[in-house]
């Protein structure tokens, strides 16, 4: 059972330190001196190096941001999760601006010339050719699938940020991460996990990432949890002088990459950002284009300095209201008529880009310089306190998006030196391709007419296809939710169908302990307690628990049902198991089996789903004579500091 990596919201039903043993290989490989063997670096007989190729985004604490290219070489046979992260120093002619050299896990060859020793190794890039592609991934059937990521707080002199407060910055709170993407994707982003640690780690004698990731997965597993068990991975820890505030490898909406890491800094933009980077978003950039000779700011031209993070609302620039249009639609979370080409004279109706809408959200029209002006209308209704003061049009200039390759880099055009266009307001193209006009700013919707030179040509289009319906004299609809995607605050509710409360078994018996579960939206798992402690989580139904051979005593059974930011709880079920007739031989089971605390665990995975042998000799949580505290004023208190070991 320990020979491949279990699928997320697969597992067999079974004790958690059962599959601490069976962790899969790590394929990102880690930084470490023990791995820096030039036969175990995928060094080539003609001198060059082959790896794994990964790209990465780091925020820098200066503002600034950077591009880094990694090659990630396998670490020795027996520590495959220690490789080596290789920092590629790629001269222009090879890299594209602003853009990974190759997919991610791309298999590549490299030629260079080393340095930067065993701590920070680095390699000059002279040349490079793919040996292998990346590999095609199979495709979820849902093309929505909860998103379940793991934060683990880490430290190595003094413990940073607490379990609590990151817990409430990302899955508890009214502004939570999981809140934010559930929102800015209008409910088709589910973003479910836990926190975990603080863990106290080996000091990595630097920042190198992959090196603190693979503590931070030791850390986890030496306390029963399994980080395959998460699709992503946020690695927090307090300041070290690190150069980077937060760093994250790059992947795609539907691939997402796994790591992210956290240098102290913890708010609202750098945590949702470097996910988005997990997701393949890129930054919203700005411009700076100066002034002209009455003294006017101008706008947008030809030669504005780039400014890397400046969308002021956007967290994947500096903001933390909604993620800009640019990046929905790269997303996949607009489409449709949702997105409006314009290329001739025309009035349109743009809806608010808060709410869950089938109207218009992105009108786009020619840009002078071939990219596209992306005009989306934006009120003061969003649940995040970036969105207090908006309510205007906005408008980015971006290239095409491609859902492909890495995202886009719209940039927002600071009109009116905040961003926000108001009624009777007009914006010209310096070249004179285009020119618009808010002529209505409603709290439903904005009109905005759209004059081309000559009058322009062509029927509005959908992307993808068709045309927006005509409502009076204006195009798209203006169908709406209410309101913003609400926050998930239903619990699930969760009941033990079997055994009954009261039932009695004889001592040796087998039975199933079975749950029904039911939520609004998700349920990420269910975990079976006994006498308040954890015993066996699962992630997928069917929720049911085996018991084999169980001892004479009286038993406390309850289910905590999670969505990813509620507790569902069932009643209390307790079972009497009477001592059988005869002489009393053992009185327990093989207590080989082990329980969720890990104790007793010799590893092995397959002794069945659900399986949960029970004895007071064995299993570390004991069985209690009769009954104490409700089981639930445990379970709660247990729930907490599981998550803070």
């Amino acid at each position: 059972m320990c020979d491949r990596p279990r699928p997320r919201h697969a597992l067999a039903p079974t004790l958690l330190a059962a599959l601490a043993a069976c962790q899969a290989p790590d394929p990102g490989g880690v930084a470490g001196p023990e791995a820096d063997d030039g036969a175990r670096m995928g060094e080539l007989a003609d001198g060059s190096i082959a790896g794994t190729y990964v790209a990465r985004m780091a925020r820098r604490p200066d503002g600034s941001a950077a591009l880094q290219h990694h090659l990630i070489l396998p670490g020795a046979p027996d520590r495959p999760d220690r490789g080596v992260d290789l920092e590629l120093v790629v001269p222009e002619a090879l890299a594209t601006a602003g853009q990974p050299a190759f997919d991610r896990n791309t298999i590549v060859r490299v030629w260079g010339e080393r340095d930067g020793g065993r701590a920070a190794p680095r390699l000059h890039v002279d040349d490079w050719s793919v040996l292998a592609p990346a590999p095609e991934p199979l495709i979820d059937a849902e093309p929505f699938a909860p998103r379940v990521l793991a934060t683990i707080l880490l430290f190595w002199e003094q413990p940073g940020l607490n379990n609590g407060n990151a817990e409430q910055s990302m899955f508890a709170g009214a502004e939570a991460t999981s809140v934010f993407y559930g929102e800015v994707s209008y409910g088709r982003e589910r973003v479910i996990g836990e926190v975990f640690g603080p863990y106290q780690i080996p000091d990595p004698g630097g920042c190198d990432p992959y090196s603190i990731g693979a503590d931070a997965r030791a850390a986890m597993l030496d306390k029963g949890h399994n980080p395959n068990d998460y699709e992503q991975l946020m690695y927090h820890f307090p300041s070290t002088g690190c150069d980077f505030s937060g760093l994250a490898d790059l992947g795609s909406p539907m691939f997402p990459a796994r790591d992210s890491w956290y240098h102290d800094s913890f708010g609202c933009t750098v945590r949702n950002q470097e996910i988005g980077h997990n997701y393949g978003m890129g930054h919203s950039h700005a411009y700076n284009c100066g002034i002209d000779e009455m003294g006017e700011e101008i706008i947008f031209a030809d030669d504005c300095e780039h400014i890397e993070y400046g969308d002021p609302y956007d967290p994947m620039g500096d903001g933390c209201a909604h993620i800009n249009a640019v990046q929905k639609t790269y997303m996949g979370w607009i489409e449709g008529c949702n997105i409006v080409d314009a290329t001739a004279d025309g009035t349109f109706n743009i809806v608010p880009l808060e709410t869950p809408c089938n109207g218009t959200q992105a009108l786009r029209v020619p840009a002078f310089d071939g990219r596209s002006y992306w005009l989306e209308y934006r009120q003061p209704i969003g649940a995040f306190d970036g969105d207090a003061g908006l309510d205007g049009v906005v408008v980015h200039v971006s290239a095409e998006v491609d859902n492909d390759g890495f995202g886009p880099a719209p940039y927002y055009l600071d009109i009116n030196g905040n961003g926000l266009m108001q009624a009777g307001d007009t914006y010209a193209d310096p070249e004179g391709t285009v020119s618009f006009t808010v002529v209505e700013a409603n709290p439903t919707h904005a009109v905005v007419s759209v004059a081309f030179p000559g009058g322009g040509a062509g029927a509005p289009t959908c992307r993808g296809g068709g045309a927006p319906e005509l409502v009076g004299e204006a195009y798209g609809v203006l169908e709406c939710a209410s309101g913003p995607f609400p926050a998930d605050d239903t619990p699930p509710v969760v009941t033990i169908t079997s055994p009954a409360d009261g039932d009695h078994f004889e001592a040796g018996a087998d039975f199933v302990i079975t749950a029904e579960a039911t939520d609004d939206r998700i349920l990420s798992d269910l975990e079976l307690y006994l006498d308040s402690e954890p015993m066996v989580r699962l992630f997928e139904p069917p929720w049911s628990w085996e018991v084999t051979n169980i001892a004479a005593g009286t038993y406390e059974f309850g289910v905590v049902a999670r969505d990813g930011r509620n507790l569902g709880l069932s009643q209390a079920v307790t079972i009497v198991v009477d001592a059988a007739p005869g002489p009393d031989t053992t009185g327990g089971v093989d207590t080989s089996g082990g329980l969720a605390d890990g104790t007793g665990d010799d590893g092995d995975s397959s002794g069945g789903a659900g399986e949960t042998e029970l004895d007071d000799d064995g299993c570390g949580c004991g069985q209690r004579e009769g009954r104490g505290a409700p089981w639930w004023a445990g379970a709660i208190v247990l729930v907490r500091r599981r998550r803070r070991r």
